[in-house]
């Protein structure tokens, strides 16, 4: 029999790497009890940013610069930008950046902008890209409007239980959609002193026969008519749901972007305080770094907060511990305990609770944050007193959200209409929240903390799921992390602490194919083309956050003794850096599928100490 790594080397090295991972944590704390970390995504947010302040006029010349530095400096060789890290180049992004630096003053004749343009003409030019570019190419006049997707201002006064509303669309899709409804109603053009005419190709655009784009032709003939019975109520509906929404959450671009420009296209000043609101947060998550400023899409205090101080507790650290107290307290406060989430409208009789990704945004508590937040509180020392009936709003709360089909989603329950992401809007299929796989094992790894068992018809319900959506070669595919194996770690991780049988044949199934698609080097690494193509697409470089993920799935199933899951400790232990931290520069997040993607800059520093405690143990 072999020696295991860990009797090959001193019992102290183990505990040193989690030491030294853990005082890193400790000290990337903030004062407040929160922990924050970078999201990085693609070149069209601070593209559009420089965008939006074009359009509103008021362009400050130190962040466009800074911006639009920090856009050449992820410029690819073959002059186009990726979604993500080491991936193929994007025609649309590639647009968005081009025009972008062309607006901040950058010569069609610079290398950059030379390289860019023989890219976007070799991808078909203007005439391939997405619906969002084309959007913002319209409102610049660089695009027709008749070449963007209909989106009729009446669509904001359909009541919610007819089945065709705005509640029918993700969170993230409504919090676009309905200001997006006020600029197309005002189909506004900031006309400039230059055009995108290189980069247009004659293009006769073959289209099969589809209904939606019948329906979109019938909607850009009734906008022609003279007579739009509801107009000014739709007008002051929609602008009344972007002003509430944009007054009380901290969400993302493009949402809050498109707030202002709506607000822009309708005759407002740059004064008006949605716009100033939404221009403040965008800035607010800009981060500067020499001379380049990164604008991030989000950011992600309440999401990175549980998972670090879970995985402090994991490895270790005593749940009286100041640092975990604090961020204890912390979370406590941002508890959402008022009815106005959209997320009400498919559920009723649900109970207020729940909490963010974000410092503040009362109107989309979600499933996955909640999740975390719970099972940090129920660990942490904050007294019984203090957080037991924030637990138990919060259990409630998530009970109240299951689907009918058994899983949990992101925002919302039911949000199962498929035609959503059949319209010609939706051309980045991303206007649907159903319920995933590794929300719904996560959610059963926090019912387990309440006693529930796998004969629970809630329990039961839920596992059905997942037996249902397994993949024919064991893994489980996940929505918000890169892919399978994030999957199949939540997965596996949940149905352990329901108490589900462990031999059972598709665990063991799950358990197999997460061996087989080890690296060589011990570690673990997927692509974000996994989620682009929709089959497993491995990385031949090893990757820590999900070299953790992986180790855990096979803690989850007693194989912590296996060669494999030695050899992914080694991979972990070998490649921590001499700070306590370990090197990620490849995106491990997912946004929308195929369109948009994240890379956490925490998942590098949580989730290998995570597993580390858990191995320990």
């Amino acid at each position: 029999m072999q020696t295991s790594f860990l009797q090959k080397i001193e019992e102290n090295v183990l505990e040193s790497v989690i030491q030294k991972a853990t005082k890193l944590l400790f000290s990337q704390q903030s004062q407040k009890g929160w922990w924050w970390y970078t999201l990085e995504a693609n070149e069209s947010i601070g593209s559009g940013f420089i965008q939006l302040m074009h359009f509103l006029e008021d362009v400050d010349p130190d962040i466009q610069k800074g911006l639009a530095a920090r856009i050449l400096s992820q410029q690819r060789k073959d002059g186009s930008w990726a979604l993500f890290y080491d991936g193929p180049g994007d025609l649309s992004i590639t647009v968005e950046a081009y025009f972008a630096l062309k607006l901040a003053g950058y010569a069609t004749t610079e290398e950059p902008l030379q390289k860019a343009r023989d890219f976007i003409l070799q991808q078909g030019g203007l005439a391939k890209v997405r619906a969002f570019t084309r959007i913002h190419l319209a409102l610049f006049g660089l695009a027709p409007w008749s070449a963007c997707p209909a989106m009729p201002l009446w669509f904001i006064l359909l009541p919610h239980w007819l089945g065709i509303s705005i509640y029918e669309f993700s969170s993230w899709a409504r919090a676009s959609i309905v200001p997006l409804l006020l600029i197309y109603h005002a189909k506004p053009v900031h006309p400039l002193s230059f055009d995108l005419d290189e980069l247009s190709i004659e293009v006769k655009q073959k289209r099969d026969f589809n209904l939606f784009l019948v329906l979109d032709f019938i909607l850009k003939g009734l906008e022609k008519l003279p007579w739009h019975p509801g107009e000014s109520l739709a007008i002051k509906k929609a602008e009344q749901w972007t002003r509430e929404h944009i007054e009380r959450t901290e969400d993302i671009y493009p949402a809050m972007g498109y707030a202002a420009l709506a607000f822009k296209a309708l005759g407002y000043p740059n004064t008006d305080p949605t716009i100033q609101k939404a221009m403040n947060g965008l800035k607010n998550f800009q981060q500067t770094s020499s001379e380049q400023i990164h604008q991030q899409c989000c950011i992600s205090p309440n999401w990175d907060t549980p998972w670090a101080g879970c995985a402090l507790l994991e490895s270790g650290v005593n749940p009286q511990d100041p640092h975990i107290l604090k961020a204890g307290c912390y979370l406590l406060k941002k508890e959402i305990k008022d009815f106005r989430g959209d997320w009400r409208f498919k559920n009723p009789q649900g109970p207020a609770s729940g909490w963010s990704f974000e410092f503040q945004n009362d109107y989309f508590p979600d499933i996955d944050d909640t999740i975390q937040s719970t099972l940090f509180l129920l660990a942490s020392g904050v007294s019984s007193q203090e957080k037991q009936a924030s637990i138990l709003r919060a259990l409630s709360w998530l009970l109240s959200m299951q689907s009918k089909n058994g899983g949990w989603a992101a925002f919302d329950k039911n949000n199962l209409s498929g035609w959503v992401n059949k319209i010609p809007f939706s051309d980045h299929g991303a206007c649907l929240d159903p319920p995933t796989p590794d929300i719904t094992g996560r959610m059963l790894e926090l019912l387990s903390k309440f006693g529930y068992l796998p004969d629970h018809p809630v329990v039961d319900k839920a596992i059905q799921f997942l037996w249902e959506h397994q993949e024919s070669f064991g893994a489980w595919r996940g929505r918000w992390g890169v892919n399978y194996i994030y999957g199949t770690w939540c997965v596996l991780q949940g149905l352990k602490n329901i108490g589900a049988d462990r031999k059972a044949l598709s665990i063991q199934k799950a358990v197999g194919w997460l061996k087989s698609v080890q690296n060589k080097d011990g570690g673990w690494g997927e692509s974000c083309l996994s989620d682009l193509k929709n089959r497993y697409i491995p990385l031949e470089t090893s990757v820590a956050s999900q070299t953790a993920w992986a180790l855990m799935g096979l803690l989850a199933t007693n194989e912590g003794d296996s060669k494999t899951a030695q050899r992914g400790l080694e991979w972990l232990i070998k490649h921590q850096k001499q700070d306590g931290s370990w090197e990620e520069p490849y995106y491990t997040g997912t946004g929308f599928p195929g369109h948009f993607y994240i890379r956490y800059h925490g998942y590098c520093q949580y989730f290998p100490l995570l597993a580390l405690g858990k191995y320990r143990l």
